[in-house]
């Protein structure tokens, strides 16, 4: 397990060397090259010792930051934190897996090179536009590692300015050393012969067609920079020296710093108790804009798109930042996200919590997935005016729309979403019956819908014209049939009247509440209710118990009874295949996901969770 923090600290350290993560891997196979190979001359700055001091806290590295910074990451490179994760299974096979690609020299230098002197939490940082330049990776990204012992660094320093032919020069009193990488252009060619009395090769005799001359593209490969900067207590590492005289600048110039920034300090609050492995703040506005100028930039080859059609100005500017972050609990890994509206977006704050939730309980305790929330009316409403707002997804939206019409002679949102305006559950469970088993024996699955409305009648109008139809389309092959399961009257549409042969069925088990599923067979499962309900299960408690309550409902899936019928569909061969094995040995080790969406005055709230199985103990 020390050698996953180790490496896990290490690649970390090699995203600071680079503006991307191509330009990553080259510096990192030249800083691995340096373990074995003796010490240059030390830097011999008298500044070093003043310059470095320790980082005060983890948000430190934010006083060399302008105020209006877009975008700060947070990697967390401590032996402790990453030695938490180890005592899950999932971690502990994927380090197995990938343990012996990684070379010796790679774990040792960590060891030897960066351990002894690099902090606990490392920042990635994208700069916010200045005027006076264009914006690339190169200019506005930067890398700030923290430094808790000067003395293990030096050697470090030394190191690279061996084997990197590093400059130096002083820029307001601080240290910046600058190399050139990918400087080797050439391509490789076969050695001279040393026999010079081998004759030429005859010229051919077939006459050869004359070809227009023809340019040859010449090698236009950039020539990238590493630039580093002995900052107080930090490493700047980035791709350009302007990038990191802006760092030194806010910092010296006293300007406004994002250390300074109210809403920064607000959002990087991490509300769970452990460290995050990872968090990042974002300012939504300043971010898109910086997005819109990097996506000119012509080294980076991306697409040409237009983010005013995917998210619009108006749009943004309802958030003032995100939080995002992932941290390890005693269940498992949790992932964070926190958004915070502007204070303008503030006052028109709804509340969307379900205070209690009471449709969970009419889903089965072993229910595959499921996802439960309130007015599910109110949420396609929002979610039509979504991709109304999109071109590509409007004509979508219509060709939906009509589809139903003309199908069923009804409108789907004043005929069949209208109506429900309460609260909701889709889920999918295991049932030994039902449509789906009649198609085949393996699909012991049913799908069902429980929802409840304030307008039962609009209800039963709807699902009596949805009956007739499927009579008349089946030329009355298909029959409504009235049952009743332990006094609870069922409506069912069975093929030539057998109920084993069950399309549909649905039951009120209250005034206001609806069951529906996939078949006669499949309701019996769940009426009047089930044997088990699935808020009472530990795989369920576990799964959302450390959850915002109340919330906007949860998304749930049972990893251990998905999984089990999965593998009924998978063929006997790869039984005995390794790499299935280990794919089933991974994936066995994650118990459950969910997530939950919550609000309040202050902020939004996502959460998701995968509960993991801990490290299973050798027999």
């Amino acid at each position: 397990m020390k050698s996953l923090i180790r490496v896990g600290a290490f690649a970390t350290f090699n995203l600071l060397c680079c503006s991307s993560f191509a330009q990553a891997v080259d510096v990192g196979n030249n800083i691995n090259n340096l373990s074995n190979k003796t010490y240059a001359q030390k830097i011999t700055s008298n500044s070093l010792k003043i310059q470095l001091q320790p980082t005060a806290t983890n948000t430190q590295f934010a006083n060399f930051l302008p105020n209006n910074t877009p975008l700060v990451a947070m990697v967390d490179t401590s032996s402790v934190t990453w030695k938490k994760a180890g005592n899950f299974q999932l971690f502990q096979t994927a380090w197995n897996g990938i343990s012996f690609l990684i070379p010796p020299q790679l774990k040792d230098g960590y060891a030897t090179d960066i351990e002894p002197w690099l902090g606990e939490q490392v920042a990635f940082a994208f700069l916010p536009k200045d005027d006076s330049s264009e914006v690339t990776m190169e200019s506005n990204f930067v890398t700030l590692a923290p430094v808790k012992d000067e003395q293990g660094l030096q050697p470090f320093l030394s190191k690279l300015k061996a084997n990197q032919n590093f400059t130096q020069r002083q820029y307001r009193g601080i240290t910046i050393l600058e190399t050139k990488t990918n400087n080797s252009s050439t391509q490789p060619s076969l050695p001279d012969t040393e026999n010079d009395s081998i004759p030429p090769l005859p010229k051919s005799p077939i006459n050869k067609t004359i070809k227009p001359n023809v340019i040859k593209k010449p090698n236009l490969r950039k020539q990238n920079s590493l630039v580093i900067g002995i900052l107080p207590g930090h490493l700047a590492v980035g791709s350009s020296t302007k990038s990191i005289e802006r760092l030194i600048n806010t910092s010296q110039e006293r300007a406004a710093n994002l250390a300074q920034n109210a809403q920064f300090q607000k959002t990087i609050r991490q509300p769970q108790t452990d460290k995050p492995l990872f968090a990042m703040y974002q300012e939504p506005v300043g971010y898109i804009a910086l997005v819109k100028e990097l996506i000119k930039d012509p080294n980076l080859g991306l697409p040409k798109f237009d983010l005013d059609n995917l998210i619009s100005p108006e749009q943004l500017q309802q958030y003032q930042s995100i939080g995002s972050f992932l941290t390890l609990q005693k269940e498992g890994l949790r992932f964070q996200v926190n958004t915070y509206p502007s204070p303008k977006f503030n006052q028109i704050y709804r509340n969307n919590n379900i205070e209690t939730q009471k449709i969970l309980s009419r889903m089965p305790a072993a229910t595959y997935t499921a996802v439960n929330g309130e007015k599910l009316n109110q949420r396609w409403q929002t979610i039509a005016q979504i991709l109304s707002s999109q071109k590509d997804f409007e004509n979508y939206l219509k060709m939906f729309r009509g589809f139903i019409s003309s199908q069923t002679g009804l409108d789907f949102d004043r005929d069949i979403i209208n109506w429900m305006d309460g609260e909701f559950a889709f889920f999918m469970f295991p049932t030994k019956d039902g449509f789906f088993k009649t198609i085949n024996p393996n699909l012991n699955m049913g799908v069902g819908l429980a929802v409840e409305t304030s307008n039962r009648t609009a209800a039963e109008t709807t699902l009596k014209k949805l009956g007739d139809l499927i009579i008349s389309v089946s030329k009355g092959e298909v029959k409504i049939k009235e049952t009743n399961i332990k006094n609870q009257p069922i409506t069912s549409w069975d093929i030539d009247g057998d109920s084993a042969k069950s399309l549909l069925a649905y039951s009120w088990v209250d005034n206001n509440t609806l069951i529906l599923t996939t078949g006669y067979g499949a309701i019996t499962d769940l009426v009047p209710e089930p044997y088990v309900a699935l808020p009472t299960t530990y795989n369920f408690k576990s799964a959302t118990d450390s959850l915002p309550n109340p919330n906007a409902g949860y998304f749930y899936m049972n990893m251990g009874s998905l999984l089990s019928w999965i593998y009924g569909f998978v063929p006997p061969q790869y039984s005995n295949n390794q790499y299935f094995n280990m794919f089933k040995q991974a994936i066995g080790s994650v118990y459950s996901v969910s997530a939950t969406s919550s609000s309040n005055v202050e902020r939004e709230q996502l959460d998701l969770l995968i509960v993991l199985a801990p490290v299973r103990s050798k027999i």
